[in-house]
């Protein structure tokens, strides 16, 4: 009687169980990046004209990042500290390169299921020095 309730609880126990969402991988973020936020596929590698910089390493759900927001026209910011809603890849893209900050920049989350978030910006953050440069 005992083996008969236990390998019932066993089965629903596994199939209720709910599924970890498959994340992409860092290469899968960057093609992302690169081709459809970035367009690379339509020019050159320039560093004088653009960089992009990933951080190596996966953020996790409620991580805080903080980013000085571009608000309005006029490179009007707003200090930002934005609460990650997931885990995802970091990427800077700095669209000035050779102009001191403050200046336009994006900062892009990939998330796990490959939704991303692009924040236009105008400062670096606090993971800058801890990027690596992306070349196409």
């Amino acid at each position: 009687m005992f083996k008969k309730a236990i390998i019932p609880l066993f089965i629903l126990f596994f199939l209720g169980c709910p599924k970890n969402e498959e994340c992409i991988s860092l290469k899968e973020a960057e093609e992302m990046v690169l081709y459809e936020i970035v367009g690379a596929d339509t020019m050159e590698w320039d560093s004088t004209k653009l960089r992009v910089y990933e951080l190596p390493w996966m953020l996790e759900e409620g991580d805080t990042i903080k980013i000085l927001k571009l608000t309005g026209p006029e490179e009007e910011c707003e200090d930002t500290a934005l609460v990650l809603p997931n885990n995802c890849w970091y990427f800077f893209i700095d669209d000035e390169p050779l102009m001191d900050w403050i200046h336009p920049c994006r900062h892009v989350f990939i998330y796990c299921g490959g939704e991303y978030e692009v924040i236009e910006s105008v400062y670096m953050t606090d993971y800058y020095y801890e990027m690596i440069e992306i070349k196409w």
